[in-house]
């Protein structure tokens, strides 16, 4: 609908086909301010009723409280889609108005209708200020423009509608249903807007006042409305309290306006008492302490009590440390105050010792006075929960003396608390002394005539741990007597502690004259049956006589009897009294025909000689042999095992022979291999030359090659390449191979390098290439002939290529490089240019579609993002892209055309245009939308009231929107959440929803009825099951639903036996539950039931043992339970029995602790007899000592049996009888506990064998022989001898008194027989005594030498030692050990020992020492060990594999570990350190940690998902919260809970990780993370953005610093936003103009932009170079040709200045003085010159022109000049009126002026502008010139003309339609223009800034203004 500037009657809209006439009667709506008037229905025959109708309305309002018509038609043809309302005059009444209706699209009207009615007043009801109405027309929206409103002036009783329908193309109009309404609306109140004001600081109110409303209608009853609330009342705090102001007119009707008054608490509380700082120490046990202070309290203006809350409450528990405590108080307006003090616990228990080691008692070890002593890592814990530190006096694994040490271990924590530890470690020397030379048993001869003698040992020598001396004691003495007979000589060594160690020897003195056996047999041979191991032989009684005279008592070591295969001797003994001894001997052999078998013959060996040996060791298993004998065998090898055989083969025998010589055999071959390669004595280093430029190969040579074999015989020595071969380029391997007769081969290789130091030649070499890229491709396929090139190697070079032929090349320059590499990497290279040029200019891919936005925030504009341009281009370049608008650009509301421009670096140019359309669209603000609402379900109740308050909304429009609720306030609100929308929405439709939750939440759990109590049953004896009953269980909710009930078990289900919880758990819908527990239990009273129980069993034991294996048939059981009972048994069937009873239980049992057994016997019986080992021969003893009887012994007998038990053994005489002389029977037996008994008899055969006595035998004789000779005569008294039998005695000697005796020792040996032929011997020694030893030679001093690392030996040497004797003899000589001996280490003496035959000894002692200095070394010390404790458990079996020590000594080394593997170690790190020592002391170490881990961490149950809010507009920060966090630990014990950030925190803007951490007491940790967002969407704030800069560049440079204040920007994130700037203030500035942009970015990408532009002018004139001095030239014509140097010149812009000249070199100037002017000007127009004179003077010696000649040409010249001087003006003027020709860059500069910035306080000025330069008084053959004023109208000037600018007028001007105006036009020729013109500088607020130009140069900035000449 067009404008219209009046309405002056009422309209009516009526379609029909005939006139209609309606009288309407009025009814009033309450729901709108207009009031509705029915009509009577009609309808028009012939209409199509069955189109959808839609409506339009038309409405009217009575100004002075009388009801006017409003009417609403539905129209039944769905063509209307506008009506237009046309006035057909202005009166102010009128009798026709026109609605035409039109269809869509078309502007030819359907119908006209004309109405009558009273003036129009106004357009409005229902605050439709646009008059738009939304129709809708089969589902589609149409608008039409202005839903016609009007007043009237007067009530109008009734209103007729009177309608001519114009029927055009046929078409009939519906009158639908008429509804008519009215508005009765009169002039609106206003109210002022809510009004809020602070209550006091000390009150909880405040008085409001405001501007009561006035009345506008001149009907209302009065000027001021009356309000139901007091002006200046008071208001309590919080209160929202609406005022209602009513008018009312005199006819009743009232119009009200409501607003609200607030008063709003802005004080915090008052805090009363705020605890200062807490100190408080932590208990002992803990490292926490609980802290109380007096409760905090504040006061609040409202009166009310604030809210509070606490970091830490009183009472809390507080970990050692210091800890901030803030305590916060709210009231309900929020207004916050808090209070703060530190609660400081203090550390001052010492840490607690846990593991204190106990005493401890070690021994020292065996050859040491020393033992290492571990301990298990002392483990201390404080009440802080931190690890104390700990450390010791003593560390574990030192090494303890003998005696008692203290330990002391002190632990401390972190606040210096220290507890200590002691413990004693005891060493215990249990080693005992070492007797080190103990003597061997002494066995020496009595003298004849003595029965003792003297006897002596060496000193005794002792050693002990301890390093002290042990004491020795004896019970004799060396160098006592010892009589006849045995006795033990007992040393005893004790050291310091008491350890004892004691070394017996044996001193044995002999009678040695042995009785003579007479008749002694032959040796006996007899062959053995072959089936048998022996024969029965017999020989004569034995006959003896002794010396003495009596029989002796003879024996022999064999009877008469059955003898096994073998050799046997038997030995006759005949012996007397002093147990001299007289044997007889014979061989009796049973010969063993079987020869012995060898059982493990070795097949042949064969092994290899190394080591330049040519021999080796060869050692083969031990030879087992076997004999049907059963005796040992002799077992000869011609090798034995270890054998050092030669190389070869040799054949080892082995022959294994039993006593009867019998022989078995067995050989094999031993083949030693030489193994051993020759060695090759001067194989050549490897060997370098270089090949020459025109040959592949070199001849090269080297020495004959020399080699060695350990069989001494020269080996074989070939080459793969001979010395003197030719060598091609290249390395090489020259292999020799030296092989000896075994085969054995060595290799020697060397390398020969033959280098190549020449590079290849390359031929055909390409030239650039130049080629342009296709318009869809940044590259191009480009091709050319390949290069090559030859190599003196011969080879074909290898080649490779930057690029290839055919390669695809981008748009730009690519070098191509071909290089050509020989084998020996010489290079040469082939190098050209491959150019690819690019003329497509880019695509612009995304060109934005025409964008459509929306307004917000009550703005007329918004800023507009699109998507990054993206530009795509053959070249894949970087583009250059500018835009006539950016994203983000703010536009206001409308179209605006945006342009974007794309270049690529080939200067190629796309373009790309869209629109950009800005719409209005802005909603209603909701301004009270209530928080969540949770309430309490009653126990009785399922549901609660809720109110809230009224809520309150707002709309840009001023008008109150309206609004509706899903349940308003005072609903009943069931259990659970309900969620309430509230819509508002305006006229427009923009609507704005608020939601919030109201949460019913039932905090009762259901009641349970009839629980049943324990219920206990029996099972059946044939089941492990029963089915048990029970009353059902219910419950009531007060919910009224019935609850859900889960079972863990239901009434009627089959319990097996034992014990069961029931469960019954109700739950309601809010997950309240209760549940109902008792136990079922079916208990088992029957037993197992055993099957097959055996009846007792009785077996024999077997004759060889006393044990049985005795089975039988498994027993085995059932049960009710239908488990298989437990079985416990006491012997198991195949169990070994002993002989006798044993009851065999076996027992089953049942998991209800029921049992049955089977009980039966196994009796071992025993029937085997004792059988007696040794029963002894018969024997045969003599009498002595005139005794006739003697006590005869026999060895213990020795009984077996197979009972193993103890037996009964009786004899008939035992060993030690005394038996009379005679023959008497001995019996024994032996009985074992079963009553079998074995016997054995022999007999005991008494002989009388009296010797006589001789009485005076003497005493050995010692004489010491001299020293000059060998021998010594002896004497000594008669021999006097008697006999028990009364007779005296005959008497020998073997030597008679008076001998000469030879140094040495001879025993004479007197003999003196009865004629019984018993005799006694007396025996004594005759000992000539050489006590002169030897005298030793060149004896060495002692040899220190030191151990190899990789050996426990080294061969030592020396020279030999000798000796010489006085006894002319050579003295045997023997050596401990012999010179290049191999030592092994330690300390050992050397003794060489010279003997003479009196054993008088010398010897040469010294020691040789091999040192060990070479630790051990531990080859697989661990690395460190981690394992992780799971299961719950706190420590772990830690294993590493066996350690491996090496040393060099090759002994048992001392391997000790602090820790053993295998070793369970506790939570925690722990060193164990590995120590090897070897016998040197030489120590080897090595240690690792074992770090035992708790690997369990805590889980965490109810980790929040990601929460994400948005920032407001004021504020950086949030207030987040989510519910309590939940975590469980497999200890048992709930784990430490801590947040990166509390719920309830406040959360700055961006994205924060919050991190939950759950950790055990053992540290391990769990954490759940998620993410707070706090999104925000506001820009930061700029301030102090610049205004634009404007300076003036230096003289010598194109660039200045131009510097400007800080920008700066605010952002509601608290946080300095992120600056980006194009330039920096500071930066260079080139000379024009450049925009600098600061872009401030918060963290949220959130950016705003500040814009400004810095303007570098340049006012220095270029430098001119050059310039040439006047030039003076002689012509004898009119003119001659001139020439000079051209001048140049500099600027500072670093840009060539534009140069203009009068003339050039070489033209021709006519006689006279000419001025040559050279003009230089720079882009800004500044301008230096260069001017010289050209004097053309006339050359005299010239011909002479005459003078009428030269008047003529100058008369002629002149007219001809004149006339094209009026030409040339004339063109000229014409020119300087043309567009084109001002519109040229003008050349000369006169002056720049200084014109001040115009502002808003500055009046109008004049400007001077001076038109003429005062260097030139003149200008001539110029037209007129022009002057511009003007001023930028936008920021950035546009310099290529003034399109955006407005001039000023300047003094008579003429102005052009271009903005400019001319000065002076003047028309003759030579007048000069005035030397100023002045012009006002117009003010205005919105200059940028002030330019005053002549003609268009537009190239200048700034305030500094040119005047160019025209």
């Amino acid at each position: 609908m067009g404008p219209r500037r009046a309405i002056t009657s009422c309209m009516l809209l009526c379609f029909a086909s005939v006139a209609l006439q309606a009288t309407y009667s009025v009814a009033q709506d309450a729901s709108t301010q207009c009031v509705t008037l029915h009509s009577d229905n009609g309808t028009i025959p012939g209409t199509d009723q069955s189109a959808n109708p839609y409506e339009i309305t038309v409405q009217a309002e009575a100004q002075d409280g009388g009801l006017e018509t409003a009417t609403t038609y539905k129209v039944g043809q769905r063509i209307i889609v506008s009506i237009e309302l046309k006035q057909l005059n202005f009166s102010m009444s009128f009798s026709d108005v026109i609605i035409q209706a039109r269809e869509s699209g078309s502007t030819a009207p359907i119908g006209s209708f004309n109405v009558t009615g009273s003036r129009f007043v106004h357009l409005d009801c229902l605050n439709n200020p646009e008059g738009t109405v939304r129709l809708t027309q089969d589902g589609r929206t149409s608008s039409v423009k202005s839903t016609i409103h009007w007043r009237t002036m007067s009530p109008l009783p009734s209103i007729h509608f009177i309608a001519n329908v114009l029927s055009t193309s046929g078409v009939s109009w519906a009158l639908g249903s008429n509804r008519i309404d009215l508005d009765t609306s009169l002039p609106t109140v206003v109210c002022p807007t809510d009004i809020t004001v602070p209550a006091g600081p000390s009150s909880n109110g405040s008085n409001v006042f405001w501007e009561t409303p006035t009345c506008p209608s001149p009907n209302d009853t009065s000027e001021l409305a009356e309000c139901d609330h007091v002006n200046g009342s008071s208001v309590d705090t919080l209160e929202h309290a609406e005022v209602s102001c009513e008018c009312a007119t005199a006819e009743g009707v009232s119009r009200k306006c409501s607003f609200y008054i607030s008063v709003i608490d802005i004080t915090p509380p008052v805090i009363v008492n705020c605890p200062s700082d807490i100190d408080v120490n932590a208990p002992a046990d803990s490292n926490t302490a609980e802290v109380s202070w007096p409760r905090v309290t504040a006061i609040d203006n409202s009166g009310a009590i604030p809210t509070t809350n606490s970091t830490s409450l009183s009472g809390s528990s507080f970990s050692i440390g210091e800890e901030l405590v803030t305590i916060a108080f709210w009231d309900a307006s929020e207004n916050v105050a808090s209070c703060t003090f530190t609660v400081n616990v203090s550390d001052i228990s010492p840490p607690v010792i846990v593991n204190c080691p106990r005493d401890t008692h070690v021994n020292a070890l065996s050859d040491n006075n020393t033992a290492m002593v571990t301990w298990s890592d002392v483990i201390a814990e404080d009440n802080s929960g931190t690890t104390p530190t700990t450390t010791s006096n003593v560390v574990s694994g030192s090494l303890f003396d003998i005696g008692e040490t203290t330990v002391t271990i002190s632990s401390w924590d972190a606040s210096g608390n220290t507890a200590t530890c002691t413990f004693t470690i005891e060493v215990v020397d249990i080693t005992p002394p070492v007797i080190m030379n103990c003597p061997e048993d002494i066995n020496v001869n009595a003298t004849a005539d003595n029965n003792t003698i003297l006897v002596t040992w060496p000193e005794i020598i002792t050693e002990d741990n301890g390093g002290r001396p042990p004491s020795v004691s004896s019970t004799l003495v060396s160098g006592s007597y010892f009589t006849i007979g045995g006795e033990t000589v007992t040393i005893t060594s004790e050291d310091v502690s008491g350890n004892t160690e004691t070394c017996m020897f044996m001193v044995t003195v002999y009678d040695v004259t042995p009785p003579v056996i007479t008749n002694c047999p032959e040796d006996i041979h007899v062959n053995a049956s072959a089936k048998s191991s022996g024969v029965e032989v017999t020989w004569p009684g034995i006959k003896a006589e002794d010396n003495s005279g009596m029989t002796p008592i003879t024996n022999s070591t064999s009877s008469p009897g059955f003898f096994s295969i073998g050799n046997e001797t038997v030995k006759v003994t005949a012996f007397d009294a002093s147990g001299n001894v007289g044997t007889c001997m014979f061989k009796l052999e049973v010969k063993d025909v079987t020869a012995p078998v060898v059982v493990n013959c070795p097949m042949d060996i064969h092994v290899n000689a190394s080591d330049d040996k040519d021999n080796v060791g060869v050692i083969w298993p031990d030879i087992q042999v076997k004999d049907n004998s059963g005796t040992a065998l002799l077992v000869n090898s011609s090798s034995s095992s270890g054998t050092v055989f030669p190389i070869g083969k040799e054949t080892v025998t082995i022959t294994a022979s039993d006593p009867s010589g019998n022989v078995g055999m067995c050989d094999f071959k031993v083949v030693v291999h030489d193994a051993e390669p020759p060695v090759i004595k001067n194989c050549p280093e490897d060997i370098h030359q270089y090949a020459p430029e025109d040959s592949s190969s070199v001849r090269v040579t080297w020495p004959d090659i020399l080699a060695d074999d350990n069989s001494g015989v020269a080996p074989y020595t070939n080459s793969t390449s001979p010395s003197g071969s030719l060598f091609a380029i290249g390395e090489e391997t020259v292999v020799i191979t030296s092989w000896d007769a075994s085969g054995n081969q060595r290799i020697c290789s060397f390398d020969v390098e033959i280098i190549d130091i020449h590079p290849p030649v390359i031929r055909d070499c390409p030239t650039d290439i130049n080629v342009v890229a296709p318009d869809d491709s940044d590259t191009l396929a480009v091709t050319w002939d390949d290069a090559s090139a030859d190599d003196n190697s011969g080879q074909v070079p290898h080649l490779t290529r930057s690029s290839n032929s055919g390669d695809w090349f981008v748009i730009g320059r690519e070098t191509v490089t071909t290089t050509f590499t020989d084998d020996s990497g010489n290079s040469a290279r082939c190098v050209f240019n491959v150019a690819v040029a690019d003329v497509t200019p880019p695509v612009i891919a995304n060109c934005p579609m025409n964008i459509h936005v929306n307004v917000s925030d009550d703005k007329d504009n918004v800023g507009v993002i699109w998507p990054d341009i993206q530009v795509k281009d053959n070249s894949g370049t970087a583009l250059l892209v500018n835009s006539s608008s950016s994203s983000g650009t703010v536009f206001t509301i409308g179209e605006e055309t945006v342009t974007i421009t794309a270049s690529d670096r080939s200067g190629n140019v796309g373009r790309c245009a869209f629109k950009v359309v800005v719409h209005d669209a802005e909603p209603p603000v909701i301004k009270n939308c209530p928080e969540d609402i949770h309430r309490y379900a009653p126990e009785v109740s399922s549901s609660v009231r809720v109110t809230w308050p009224d809520i309150l909304a707002d709309d840009n429009s001023g008008v109150a929107p309206y609004t509706n609720s899903t349940s308003p306030s005072g609903s009943l609100f069931a259990i659970g959440e309900e969620r309430v929308v509230i819509t508002s929405w305006d006229a427009s439709g923009n609507q704005r929803i608020c939601s919030f939750d109201v949460e019913i939440i039932d905090i009762h759990p259901p009641v349970i009825r009839d629980c049943p109590t324990d219920i206990t049953v029996v099972a059946p004896d044939d089941s492990d099951t029963l089915a048990v009953t029970w009353d059902d269980i219910s419950a009531d909710d007060n919910s009224d639903q019935v609850p859900q009930q889960t079972s863990s078990s239901n009434s009627g289900d089959w319990f097996v036996i034992g014990r069961e919880t029931v469960t019954n758990t109700f739950t309601d819908d809010s997950g309240n539950s209760a549940s109902c527990v008792f136990n079922v239990t079916v208990i088992d009273i029957h037993p197992p039931v055993i099957r097959d129980c055996p009846t007792d069993i009785n077996v024999v034991a077997p004759d060889d043992s006393y044990t049985l294996a005795v089975t039988w048939d498994d027993v085995s059981a059932d049960d009710n339970s239908g488990q298989v009972p437990h079985l416990t048994r006491s012997s198991n069937s195949g169990d070994w029995f002993v002989i006798g009873r044993e009851t065999v239980t076996t027992t089953f049992t049942d998991d209800s602790g029921n049992s049955a057994s089977c009980v039966f016997n196994v009796a071992v019986a025993d029937v085997t007899p004792p059988v007696i080992v040794n029963c002894p021969m018969n024997i045969h003893v003599n009498v002595s000592d005139d005794k006739d009887n003697v006590g005869v012994i026999w060895p213990d007998i020795q009984v077996k049996d197979n009972s193993g038990t103890a037996l009964l053994v009786n004899r008939s005489s035992s060993s030690g009888t005394v038996f009379s002389i005679g023959e008497e029977t001995v019996t024994i037996t032996a009985s074992d506990r079963s009553g079998n008994v074995g016997r054995c008899a022999f007999k005991v055969v008494v002989h009388d064998a009296e010797p006589p006595v001789i009485k005076n035998c003497p005493e050995d004789i010692h004489r010491y022989a001299p020293e000059v000779s060998s021998s010594v005569r002896v004497t000594w008294p008669d021999i006097l001898a008697d006999d028990n039998s009364g007779v005296a005695p005959y008497t020998n000697s073997t030597s008679p008194s008076g001998s000469l005796f030879a140094i040495g020792e001879e025993t004479v040996v007197i003999t003196s027989w009865d004629a019984s032929g018993n005799q006694r011997n007396c025996s004594f020694d005759v000992e000539i005594i050489d006590i002169h030893p030897p005298v030793i030679r060149d004896c060495p001093t002692d040899i220190n030498v030191v151990a190899p690392d990789d050996s426990d030996t080294l061969a030592v040497t020396w020279d030999d030692v000798s000796a010489d004797d006085n006894s002319g003899q050579v003295p045997h000589l023997t050596r401990s050990s012999n010179s290049g001996d191999w030592f092994v280490i330690g300390r050992e003496t050397v003794t060489t020992t010279f003997t003479d035959d009196s054993g008088n000894s010398a010897s040469c002692v010294f020691n040789v020492a091999v040192a060990d200095v070479t630790p051990p070394v531990i080859a697989n010390c661990p690395m460190n060990i981690h394992v992780n404790v799971f299961d719950d458990k706190d420590n772990v079996g830690v294993i590493w594999p066996d350690i491996q020590v090496k040393d060099n000594s090759g002994t048992a080394l001392l391997v000790n570990s602090s820790s053993s593997s295998g070793t369970v170690f506790p939570i925690g790190e722990e060193t164990v350190t590995i120590t090897a020592s070897d016998r040197s002391e030489n120590v080897g170490m090595c240690d690792f940690k074992v770090v035992v881990h708790d690997a369990e961490p805590p889980v965490i149950k109810n980790c929040p998902e990601d929460i994400r809010q948005y920032a407001p507009e004021v504020s950086s920060s949030v207030r987040v919260t989510w519910p309590d966090i939940l975590a469980d630990d497999n200890s048992g014990v709930a784990p430490y809970t801590n947040s990166t950030s509390p719920s309830g925190s406040l959360f700055a803007i961006g994205e924060e990780r919050v991190v939950i951490t759950s950790w055990d007491a053992s540290g391990n940790q769990r954490i759940c993370s998620f993410d707070v967002e706090i999104t925000d969407i506001h820009p930061p704030v700029i301030r102090n953005c610049p205004t634009d800069i404007t300076v003036v560049a230096p003289d010598d440079s194109d660039t200045l610093a131009v510097t400007w204040d800080d920008v700066s920007a605010d952002d509601n994130s608290d946080q300095v936003p992120r600056q980006t700037s194009s330039s920096k203030s500071g930066d260079g500035f080139v000379i024009g103009r450049e925009t600098v942009t600061n872009t401030f970015t918060d963290d949220s990408g959130n950016s705003a932009s500040c814009v400004f532009n810095v303007t570098v002018i340049d006012v220095t004139k270029p430098t001119v170079l050059d310039c040439p001095l006047d030039v003076i030239v002689s012509t004898c014509g009119s003119d001659a040709r001139v020439s000079w140097t051209i001048p140049t010149s500099l600027d500072n812009s670093k840009v060539t200045p534009t140069v203009a000249s009068s003339a050039i070199p070489d033209s021709y100037f006519t006689l006279g003085s000419h001025t040559v002017l050279y003009q230089f000007i720079d882009g800004s127009g500044n301008e230096a010159s260069c001017m010289f004179t050209v004097q053309v003077d006339l050359d005299h010696d010239c011909q002479s022109i005459p003078l009428a000649v030269i008047v003529a040409c100058a008369v002629t010249l002149l007219i001809a000049g004149i006339i094209i001087i009026v030409c040339v003006m004339c063109i000229w003027r014409k020119r300087t009126s043309d567009k084109a020709w001002r519109e040229r860059q003008l050349p000369w500069v006169s002056r720049g002026i200084n014109v001040p910035h115009p502002s808003e306080n500055t009046p109008p000025q004049n400007v001077a502008i001076p038109l003429v330069d005062t260097s030139y008084k003149r200008i001539d053959d110029w037209g007129a010139g022009f002057v511009n004023l003007a001023y930028a109208e936008s920021e950035a000037y546009q310099e290529t003309g003034f399109q955006d600018a407005k001039h000023t007028s300047l003094p008579h001007e003429t102005e052009d339609e271009h903005g400019y105006a001319s000065i002076g036009e003047y028309q003759e020729k030579c007048q000069a223009l005035p030397e100023q013109a002045t012009g006002n500088a117009k003010n205005t607020n919105r200059a940028a800034e002030s330019r005053i130009v002549v003609g268009n140069e537009t190239s200048q900035k700034g305030n500094e203004y040119f005047i160019y000449h025209v």
